[in-house]
């Protein structure tokens, strides 16, 4: 049986779905990036964050950091993520650049897995959105 919405409540229900998938695609890729992090000191995974219309977060200070993040390591607040905001995920270490383009021999990470997490995030929106769009 099809969802009954009434014609004063769709902009709110179409806007709430989005905002969901806003919400996951944020977290997802988040998540995907730290698991994927290559890991000497730890200190580069755990300074990856989330900004909201910012990218403000400098990066952990050195020094040792425990090799797989809890899963609730966000440097965010997260769960007001809304439609018409633009979210980053950020590392501004000075070397995250260099590691996310050439990757790292040592730990066997190669070189843009950055960009294919952010490929395959972007393909997860795109069928999250069809889907959305044939339930509603």
């Amino acid at each position: 049986m099809a969802r009954q919405i009434k014609i004063g409540d769709i902009g709110n229900y179409a806007e709430g779905q989005f905002n969901n998938l806003i919400r996951a695609a944020v977290l997802t890729a988040d998540a995907r990036l730290k698991l994927q992090s290559p890991v000497d000191t730890g200190r580069f995974r755990a300074s990856w964050a989330i900004g909201e219309n910012a990218a403000p977060f400098e990066g952990q200070p050195e020094g040792q950091y425990a090799s797989t993040p809890p899963p609730n390591a966000v440097n965010y607040a997260f769960g007001n993520e809304r439609v018409g905001n633009v979210y980053s995920i950020h590392n501004n270490l000075i070397y995250a650049e260099p590691l996310a383009i050439k990757g790292s021999r040592k730990s066997g990470v190669p070189g843009g897995w950055v960009d294919s997490i952010a490929k395959d995030v972007q393909t997860y929106v795109n069928a999250e959105a069809d889907r959305i769009g044939r339930q509603s």
